[in-house]
């Protein structure tokens, strides 16, 4: 028996066969100079291998569009972006053209150039698009090389897939009905597989380093999504205890499930549950699982998957199609839109700006401060959506009322623009400040008199308020939630908000961990927004207790030691939760 550690990037346990995903491998890649003069053939074959990518994609797309939801679709319809995309292109056709290289060379060494500007970027997002970029080279490399692209997997039986790492193609050609779990060596949080895995509510762990390497295909495996760790070989102990786990989480998801979600505790309060969601996440079911309305949509999706500035149009009509998939929600539904959350070395072509600390740079609002035809383009496809329904603004990365007074200005401004084009919008729509940095927190009072509510990014609030970078691992036992700093600057926020009247929710990952969104919850905090398969376990959750439960429950930390550990806090607020609903206690382990 041995166990690995890894990162807990899609809760849930699972109990299977190995099932190893091998790639094709390595294709060799002809390396030549062409002769004087034939350059015009060399592109001839390039154009014809582009054509034959960008048809096996079209067909993927329609495809995937009738059998699954459009986070896979959008990522297919990305590549195809990336395959159009003119800068890309004409530097493949330079590099024939003046270097006189074969195509699988000049094809080869431009997506090594881009992946290199991805691979140094601090954002882990960004980092995992290197994937995106292996996938469309390999596609082309085969169209060169007369091959055609596939993918041998030859899961048949329910399986855990273990594997180095998954393309994008990799996984959406995966029979779902068949994966259990996923264990990687390498990805992280936001990597293609990861997301699928949360989306799909299939455990999975990435990061684990050498899984490939220490297992065989068919060989019994134990994957702890929830801790980050698979167990190879268990002996017949361990086996039983985590059937048993199993077991007892499938009936309580499933107990949870039953039950309409409503988010009302015991009494009769009623806490708000909304849906994380980007631009190519399904809408559909997420109702059904709870979800009152939209709390954050990711704008900058649209961003990502272009790599440029999409259009006001082009804005405008992914932001009304989620107003208009949220007014179905319920007659109190909402959708808040964040305006773009990027920044620093995190834009690429024509709006990437270098900076030697882009963390602590031009993020989000102060990009868009900084580039105001960029957010008032945006400002005008928000304002054009909210015709369609009940609508909100929020802006990330508030620091300073400064900052509030100048987008309030150009929102105004754009109001004014639109009124005298008789563009239709929402005359009073609202606006929210994100409070994801410690000096926002701390001057919550002045900056609650500005906006109409809070919305606390908990995953940068605690990666700044630790100082503590949630993606690197030799600082991660610093990134605590629950560290006794984090909660002051919540409850900060939280009294703020009450003192003048707004409301405050929480967008982020935190929101979807039981034993921490129950914690916001009991602080104050009015609304949780998370991704929708994680909303009826934590209605369930709420539905079992009362006001005065949470009031009990928000002393936990202060009942500790004054030198208790975020983790110890973490701990002793679950040995609470469970101590008081017994049955939950499958749901948060």
């Amino acid at each position: 028996m041995k166990t690995l550690a890894g990162i807990p990037v899609a809760r849930g346990f699972a109990s299977g066969p190995v099932f190893v995903f091998r790639s094709d491998g390595e294709l060799p890649i002809p390396e030549y100079l062409i002769d004087p003069g034939r350059e015009a053939d060399e592109l001839k074959r390039l154009k014809r291998a582009v054509a034959t990518v960008r048809r096996d994609l079209e067909s993927l797309v329609a495809v995937l569009k009738q059998r699954t939801g459009k986070e896979d679709v959008r990522v297919f319809e990305c590549h195809l972006m990336l395959l159009e995309d003119e800068l890309i292109q004409q530097e493949i056709e330079e590099r024939i053209v003046n270097g006189r290289v074969n195509a699988e060379t000049a094809v080869r060494k431009t997506m090594d150039s881009a992946r290199s500007q991805f691979e140094k970027m601090n954002d882990p997002y960004f980092r995992e698009r290197v994937r995106d970029f292996d996938d469309i080279e390999r596609r082309l490399q085969k169209a060169l090389a007369g091959c055609e692209h596939t993918t041998h997997t030859e899961l048949k039986a329910p399986s855990i897939v273990v594997a180095d790492d998954l393309t994008p193609s990799e996984t959406v050609q995966l029979p779902r009905e068949y994966v259990l779990g996923f264990a990687t060596d390498g990805g992280s949080s936001t990597s293609h597989v990861a997301l699928l895995a949360r989306a799909l509510a299939i455990p999975c762990v990435c990061g684990l380093g050498s899984v490939t390497a220490n297992v065989r295909p068919g060989e019994k495996m134990l994957l702890d999504g929830t801790n980050g760790a698979v167990i190879l070989n268990p002996d017949k102990s361990t086996q039983e205890r985590f059937d048993i786990l199993i077991n007892r989480q499938r009936e309580a998801l499933e107990g949870a499930s039953s039950k309409t979600p409503t988010g009302k505790l015991k009494d009769g309060r009623e806490i708000l549950l909304y849906a994380n969601v980007h631009p190519g996440l399904p809408y559909t079911g997420m109702k059904e699982l709870g979800a009152r309305g939209i709390g954050l949509y990711r704008s900058e999706y649209l961003w990502l998957d272009r790599e440029l500035e999409p259009s006001e149009d082009e804005q405008f009509n992914a932001y009304s199609e989620a107003v208009i998939a949220a007014r179905e929600f319920g007659k109190d539904s909402v959708c808040v839109i964040r305006t773009l959350d990027l920044g620093g070395d995190k834009l690429v072509k024509g709006i990437s700006s270098k900076e030697a600390n882009p963390f602590l740079g031009q993020r989000s609002i102060r990009y868009l401060l900084t580039h105001r035809d960029v957010f008032r383009r945006q400002l005008r496809a928000i304002l054009r959506a909210s015709a369609f329904g009940h609508t909100a603004i929020m802006y990330p990365m508030i620091s300073c009322t400064e900052e509030l007074r100048d987008a309030a200005v150009e929102l105004e401004s754009v109001k004014r623009e639109l009124a005298g084009e008789g563009i239709k919008f929402d005359e009073n729509i609202a606006v929210g400040a994100m409070i994801e940095v410690p000096a926002a927190a701390l001057s919550a009072d002045d900056l609650a008199r500005q906006v109409d509510f809070f919305s606390l990014g908990t995953n940068d609030l605690v990666q700044y308020t630790m100082a503590a970078d949630r993606g690197n691992d030799s600082v991660s036992y610093l990134y605590q939630p629950l560290n006794r700093a984090v909660i002051k600057l919540v409850r900060m926020t939280v009294e703020a908000a009450k003192a003048k009247g707004i409301h405050v929710s929480v967008c982020g990952e935190s929101a979807s961990d039981p034993v921490i969104g129950t914690f916001w919850v009991a602080v104050g905090v009015d609304t949780l927004s998370m991704s929708a398969t994680y909303i009826p376990g934590v209605s369930h959750i709420l539905s079992r207790l009362s006001s005065e439960d949470l009031d009990e429950y928000a002393k936990v930390p202060d009942s500790l030691h004054p030198g208790a550990t975020g983790a110890e806090i973490f701990d002793a607020c679950r040995t609470w939760l469970t101590n008081k609903i017994p049955e939950i206690e499958d749901l948060i382990a």
